[in-house]
């Protein structure tokens, strides 16, 4: 049992891991190798974002707000990056969140058709039950306020999104709340860094990645070792 939670554990945390130590190779062996530094590496970033198209930036928020890819990435990382990267450009503003919500509800919405048509068995192998079956119960009791708070981070929607499918709550219904969130919630972080963004990098520069990976290794330390055991049924 405890080898399986750590394999789980090594699965979960592997890519938050890979770049926490990408990270400390390339910023502490400067003597060694020439490198940018850490503010002009995340410059590096932000005009890699910049200078994308607009399908890229679709693709990339299609997966984060998939089920199976969504989770090994840090929920809304596209938002952040892309709007930071228009430098407060109001109009590219507004192109790249329509954009991003447009992917975030057509991912969505393959979440709930893969929860919907039962594919308890491939959630079950991936170790999403507890959390589907969590979300499951908060659904039964609120569908509006669990999708619409749920929304705020990406990888808690897709779980709703699958959840909402095997409850076989209509997709209309499914799907209008979505709009509402996904619409709410993506004005909503693009108004906070389009004020506060230039100060967290400011005061934080590449340290608010580091943090952001680190908080997600912990988030799944907790998941996979401390948080207590719950019996879980996913069949509906």
């Amino acid at each position: 049992m405890y080898k399986t939670k750590i394999k789980k554990f090594v699965r979960e945390a592997s890519i938050p891991l890979v770049f926490l130590v990408l990270y400390y190779f390339l910023f502490h062996f400067q003597k060694f190798i020439s490198l940018p530094t850490q503010d002009k590496f995340m410059d590096l970033i932000l005009n890699f974002m910049n200078t994308q198209n607009i399908f890229l930036i679709f693709l990339i928020a299609l997966v984060e707000g998939g089920l199976i890819l969504g989770q090994y990435s840090p929920g809304g990382i596209v938002i952040f990056l892309s709007i930071m990267s228009a430098e407060g450009n109001i109009p590219k503003m507004i192109l790249l969140l329509s954009v991003i919500s447009l992917a975030y509800l057509l991912a969505y919405s393959l979440d709930y058709l893969f929860g919907y048509y039962g594919v308890e068995t491939v959630i079950k192998k991936l170790g999403f039950e507890k959390k589907v079956e969590r979300y499951r119960k908060l659904l039964d009791k609120n569908v509006f306020s669990t999708i619409f708070f749920s929304y705020a981070e990406t990888n808690i929607a897709s779980l709703v999104a699958v959840s909402s499918g095997l409850l076989k709550i209509p997709f209309k219904k499914f799907i209008y709340f979505s709009v509402i969130s996904v619409i709410f919630w993506n004005t909503f972080w693009a108004v906070v860094l389009y004020f506060f963004g230039n100060a967290i990098l400011s005061i934080f520069g590449t340290t608010y990645l580091v943090i952001i990976l680190a908080i997600w290794v912990l988030i799944v330390f907790y998941n996979n070792f401390l948080k207590k055991e719950e019996t879980i049924n996913v069949s509906s």
